[in-house]
């Protein structure tokens, strides 16, 4: 279920959450108030707000919960002894927040009510909706979670909606029935979910609030665990076109994900895989890197990749992830157990799988997921991996296991393979009487999917493409009409200058007879000249071919004996002892290398002075990658379809090589993970930008373009370029080079 991940949403929560405490003080109609009077509201303020401090930790200790009490205790002392109730009840506010991170939700509640009385009763009613939604939250958040729970914190959505919308504050309003609805989506509860949803739609529409991806994401999972795939990928789609709308990219992996999870249900696995891929890289990217989400992820994205018949690929990408991201809690540990446990069955490991899928349920079991949908799919998986090897008995197990669970907790699809899987086993096992129960229920959900699923089609494209299509009916319509109207002034045109046109006619015969004679004598002397000039084209032709292969040839040479030299130069250098002499004889081969490869392709394209650059610099980076020990160094690409002439080409391979060379020792010391992104792209008015940046250490402060042999080459191969080369750091160190790209004639 894609929604935000709960470690992100409890810690959010209790930011929110302290926020809404920070109520107003009433101005006392009392004359002045005195200075120590206001000193001592001043040092309450202080207490709570270093109380908070300790309280909304992301990791919850005893040590923090004892100095967030300390804090707190000290600020009710004071309110008390100025008697200012509101403080009073403020710091128990805070007592009760205290209380719900010590897991003692009783006495939380009730502390919580007793302030809500006490705002009732003084007619403060947005404090108390606050507090309603704080405590409907708690609830909603509570672990493990419940229906009754859920129930309860629907109460308390009730009562804050109820306020805010009393009180004229619309979308606090639409806010908290938003939550309402996710705890029915929660319960199973899905049609209810999502008349919610579309009501909070319409309000939102109403009061022109622009951010309705997360209630489009809301609505996405509800049509998904209907069994609706058409339209859990229409409001997948409205998610991540609203984010994007409104610049709000907070969440951005997150509906990536859901997007492709709805690609994956209909079958569109390259779509799926796609979107995945971006979903992770916009994770890596982020400041706090949510290693849930990052898991889940590459879980999806290796049974994608299996669906295309890569497994050796998603193999590969979950052992990347747990090398660079390794797992820290339970809950991770489960997803990764899963994911290899996957890919070792794909791969034909057996035992390594079988052993992997029962440490992820073990863990499932043991940590109690907040998502049960998550202890659903494992069983169900499990249970899969049982039947295709034919050891039906624990298979079926599994698969009843993974039907254990309230209806509308589990994706209606798992449910309708479930009972195929089901049905298949007790029909190996002569069953027949329970096989033929499992296939009808398999027949009712199957009909049901499909049907919607051809529903979608026409609905989507109705919706997508209706406006589309009716502009395009009436651009026909116009363009039909203003060609009938053309065809009536033809025609009549025809008419009128008929008689014309036949004494023309007869006219241009005779004179045809009387010209004829001329233009024969004309076209044989035009006849003769082009013979002759299709001789001397075949002449040039050939001098032409003669001079293409005459320049492979030399380039081909050149290239051979740039090897030559760096053959002698690598046998020099594993004779030195002088560090610095093999790091300049090592830099002396990179830049050869790179003047060789462009020599190598020249001679090998038919073009003889138009270089791709993509390809060039692919093959450079390949060559940096077997000449350094690149374990904890990646590079990233961002190359456009581009063509340089060899001039321009050698300039930039040689800026490339120092470039990397450059990061590659002394951008990662002690062998820190790291990247390197080359960026090569045309901008307006033929210009090219050429970018080298890294995520390392970045330039010395005291950093001076002239300071090395390596950034004065790079500066002066820029200016042959007729551009101009940049030195900054951004997170790492950053070259920029802009440059006018030659015509290739």
């Amino acid at each position: 279920m894609i929604r935000i991940r709960i470690a992100k949403l409890v810690f959010t929560f209790l930011m929110l959450s302290y926020n809404c405490y920070s109520v107003e003080i009433p101005t006392y109609s009392n004359s002045v108030v005195s200075q120590k009077h206001s000193a001592t509201k001043a040092k309450i303020t202080n207490f709570l707000d270093r109380g908070a401090a300790f309280l909304y930790k992301p990791e919850s200790h005893k040590m923090d919960m004892d100095s967030a009490k300390s804090n707190f205790d000290r600020a009710y002392v004071l309110s008390k002894s100025i008697n200012d109730e509101n403080l009073k009840h403020k710091c128990l506010v805070y007592y009760g927040e205290l209380l719900f991170e010590e897991n003692k939700y009783p006495k939380a509640i009730e502390m919580i009510q007793k302030v809500i009385a006490y705002y009732k009763k003084t007619k403060q009613y947005k404090q108390e909706a606050d507090l309603w939604a704080i405590q409907g939250k708690r609830l909603f958040w509570q672990s493990p979670r419940s229906f009754k729970t859920l129930e309860e914190a629907v109460i308390c959505f009730d009562k804050a909606s109820l306020i805010y919308k009393n009180l004229g504050l619309l979308e606090k309003f639409a806010y908290f029935i938003k939550y309402k609805a996710d705890a029915h989506l929660n319960q199973g509860r899905l049609d209810l979910a999502e008349k919610e949803l579309l009501q909070i739609l319409a309000v939102y529409k109403k009061i022109g609030f622009k951010k309705l991806h997360f209630t489009y994401d809301l609505l996405a999972d509800v049509n998904r665990l209907k069994g609706n795939l058409g339209k859990s990928l229409y409001y997948s789609l409205a998610c991540v076109k609203s984010m994007e709308k409104t610049g709000d990219f907070d969440y951005d992996a997150d509906f990536y994900q859901q997007l492709a999870i709805a690609y994956k249900d209909i079958g569109k696995h390259n779509l799926s895989i796609e979107w995945l891929r971006k979903a992770i890289k916009t994770l890596k990217f982020k400041k706090e890197i949510d290693y849930y989400n990052l898991y889940e992820f590459t879980d999806l994205l290796a049974k994608e990749l299996i669906e295309v018949k890569r497994e050796k690929a998603a193999l590969k990408q979950v052992q990347k992830i747990i090398k660079e991201y390794p797992p820290q809690n339970d809950s991770g540990k489960a997803i990764i157990f899963g994911s290899l446990a996957y890919c070792y069955n794909k791969n034909n490991q057996v035992k390594l799988a079988e052993a992997n899928f029962k440490k992820m349920i073990e863990l499932y079991e043991k940590s109690n997921a907040m998502y049960i949908i998550d202890l659903s799919k494992a069983y169900f998986e499990f249970g899969k991996f049982y039947e295709e090897h034919k050891n039906y008995d624990n298979a079926r197990i599994n698969f009843q296991k993974s039907l254990n669970f309230s209806k509308g907790i589990v994706e209606l699809s798992q449910i309708k393979d479930a009972n195929l899987y089901l049905f298949k086993i007790d029909s190996a096992k002569g069953n027949y009487i329970a096989a033929i129960k499992y296939f009808q229920r398999y027949k009712k959900l199957n009909d049901s999917i499909f049907n919607e699923k051809t529903n979608r089609q026409i609905g989507e494209l109705q919706i997508l493409y209706g406006l589309e299509k009716k502009e395009k009916e009436l651009s026909n319509l116009k363009l039909d009409m203003d060609t009938e109207k053309g065809k009536r002034i033809q025609a009549q045109s025809t008419i009128k200058f008929g008689i014309c046109i036949v004494v023309f006619l007869l006219v241009s015969i005779l004179l045809f007879g009387i010209s004829y004679q001329s233009k024969k004598k004309n076209n044989d002397l035009l006849i003769s000249q082009k013979r002759e000039i299709d001789q001397k084209n075949e002449t040039l032709l050939k001098l032409v071919n003669e001079k293409e292969s005459l320049m492979q040839e030399i380039h081909h040479r050149v290239k051979n004996n740039l090897q030559i030299v760096m053959s002698l130069l690598n046998s020099q250098s594993s004779i030195l002892k002088s560090k610095e002499a093999f790091d300049a004889i090592q830099k002396s081969q990179h830049r050869l290398y790179a003047i060789s490869l462009l020599h190598q392709k020249l001679y090998r394209t038919d073009i003889i002075r138009e270089i791709e650059m993509e390809n060039y610099i692919n093959d450079l980076l390949y060559n940096f990658n077997d000449t350094f020990d690149m374990q904890h160094i990646n590079f990233e690409t961002d190359l456009h379809p581009l063509h340089l002439d060899e001039a321009q080409a050698v300039s930039v391979g040689l800026i490339l090589n120092e470039a990397i060379t450059n990061s590659i020792k002394y951008a990662f010391p002690d062998n820190q993970k790291g990247v390197i992104l080359i960026v090569m792209k045309p901008l307006e008015n033929l210009k090219v930008k050429l970018q080298i940046k890294d995520n390392g250490i970045g330039f010395p402060e005291n950093f001076n373009t002239s300071s090395t042999l390596g950034i004065n080459l790079i500066s002066g191969l820029a200016q042959q370029l007729d551009g101009e080369a940049s030195f900054f750091n951004d997170h790492g160190a950053v070259i920029d080079v802009e440059f006018i790209r030659k015509n290739i004639s």
